[in-house]
């Protein structure tokens, strides 16, 4: 874009530069008719509309370019929206739908209450199981320990000297 601008620029330089006019009317020596002043004044006219026209050529040309520019870059956008588009399709094709995840989360709902069920229910047992056996156990352990004090009891009465 900076070298469109000096390009502009370079073109309105040489375009001001050749149409000043340095013309002295109060200098006597070089004086001139009015009909080559009047000439000179509407070459003068002539060149100003000339540099209008040129002026007004460079804005529509330098428009022109802008557009053209835009509509390459719209261009280029609407691609890259067009591909991020495919993309997002792509990822979307591995999503699982609504229906399928609340389907399998019922479905994991249900087999966690039936496991947890079925856990508090072996619990149950269990802790019958549990306290049944450990009342035989300590009551055999009792007797265990009942029989070893009268067997060392009678052993040790049968030796002693009465």
């Amino acid at each position: 874009m900076s070298e469109l601008r000096q390009e502009v620029q370079i073109k309105y330089e040489a375009i001001v530069l050749h149409t000043r006019c340095f013309v002295n009317l109060n200098d006597q020596p070089n004086s001139v008719s009015l009909k080559e002043h009047l000439l000179a004044l509407l070459a003068n006219e002539r060149e100003m509309a000339n540099q209008r026209k040129v002026f007004v050529d460079l804005r529509f040309e330098l428009a022109e370019r802008a557009l053209e520019l835009d509509h390459v870059e719209m261009l280029r956008r609407l691609d890259l929206l067009n591909h991020a588009h495919e993309d997002a399709r792509q990822k979307e094709a591995s999503f699982v739908g609504r229906e399928v995840y609340d389907s399998q989360t019922k479905e994991n709902n249900k087999w966690r209450d039936e496991v947890n069920a079925s856990l508090s229910t072996r619990q149950g047992r269990s802790s019958v199981t549990s306290g049944l056996a450990g009342a035989v156990g300590g009551l055999a352990l009792s007797a265990l320990f009942a029989m070893i004090m009268y067997l060392i009891k009678a052993v040790l009465s049968g030796f002693s000297p009465k």
